[in-house]
C-alpha cells in the first residue's frame, strides 16, 4: 500500500504507524463533513462519560502511618474473633465534643479470627470524597479499604461492601462506633 503524504512534517497518512486512515478515508468519502463532526462529537461524549465511570471508582483509602498512635475506642471480640476500633485521640475528643468528624480523619478495625490479627479495614474521610461516587452509591465523604496484617492492600474491591453497608448509618456520620467513641473512657 502507498502511503499518502499529509501536513508537512505529519509523515504518512496511511500504513503501518497510521493502521485506521483507511477506514477514516472512507467514512470522509461517504459522509458529509456535519454529519461526521456530529458522530465525532457524539463519540467523544461517550468516551468522555465512560472515563468519568471509571475515575468514579477510584479508591483513596491509605493505611495510616500513625497507627501506632490511635487509641483502641471499641472492642468488639465475639469468641476467638472480632474487632477492635481504632482512632487518634483528636477524633475521640472531636467526637465526644459532638462535632462532625473532619476531612483528614482515619478510622482503623483490626479483623481477629481464630485469636490472630487477618485483616485491617480502613474507613478514610477527605474533602469532596464523596463525589468519586455517584449519589445513591456515597457515604458522605469517607472511602474504605482492606488491608493485610503488613499493611498492604488485600483487596481494592471492599469498598463496595463497605459502602453499601455503611449507608445505613448516615445518621452517625455513616459510622457504626459512632456512640462508641462518644462513650469512650480511657
Amino acid at each position: 500500500m502507498k502511503a499518502t503524504a499529509g501536513k508537512a512534517g505529519a509523515g504518512p497518512l496511511i500504513g503501518p504507524a497510521r493502521p485506521f486512515a483507511r477506514s477514516a478515508a472512507i467514512v470522509e468519502h461517504l459522509l458529509p463533513s456535519a454529519t461526521l463532526a456530529r458522530l465525532s462529537l457524539i463519540a467523544l461524549c461517550f468516551l468522555g462519560l465512560s472515563g468519568f465511570a471509571a475515575m468514579a471508582q477510584t479508591n483513596r483509602a491509605t493505611f495510616p502511618t500513625d497507627f501506632d498512635q490511635m487509641v483502641m475506642y471499641g472492642d468488639y471480640r465475639r469468641g476467638s474473633g472480632g474487632e477492635l476500633a481504632y482512632a487518634l485521640q483528636e477524633t475521640i475528643d472531636i467526637a465526644k465534643a459532638g462535632r462532625a468528624l473532619p476531612p483528614g480523619t482515619v478510622l482503623v478495625l483490626e479483623i481477629y479470627d481464630d485469636n490472630a490479627l487477618t485483616d485491617y479495614f480502613v474507613m478514610e474521610k477527605g474533602e469532596g470524597w464523596g463525589l468519586d461516587f455517584a449519589e445513591e452509591d456515597r457515604t458522605g465523604d469517607w472511602h474504605f479499604q482492606q488491608f493485610d496484617p503488613d499493611g498492604q492492600v488485600r483487596r481494592t474491591a471492599i469498598a463496595d461492601r463497605c459502602q453499601s453497608c455503611h449507608q445505613g448509618a448516615a445518621e452517625n456520620d455513616f459510622m457504626f462506633t459512632w456512640d462508641r467513641m462518644q462513650a469512650f473512657m480511657p
